[in-house]
């Protein structure tokens, strides 16, 4: 496997992508998450799902850096 070449958009650690390994997981189960609520919920957009979310108090740290990082991006 080659090394990595790039540094996680929110902790500067090394990855291939834009999140390592850590950040990656989170991002992942925001994305499984997002397809829940479109099944419960209907059309949902990603923003919207990401804009909510971050208004739970529930909301881990870890994801919350992953929205405001996303929400950037966009």
């Amino acid at each position: 496997m080659a090394s990595p070449t790039a540094s996680c958009l929110i902790c500067a650690r090394a990855t291939h992508d834009k999140y390592c390994d850590y950040h990656c997981k989170s991002f992942d189960k925001l994305v499984s998450g997002y397809n829940f609520w479109k099944r419960a919920l209907g059309e949902i957009s990603w923003e919207d799902y990401l804009t909510k979310l971050l208004e739970l108090q529930e909301t881990g740290s870890s994801i919350r850096d992953i929205i405001e990082k996303e929400l950037q991006i966009q």
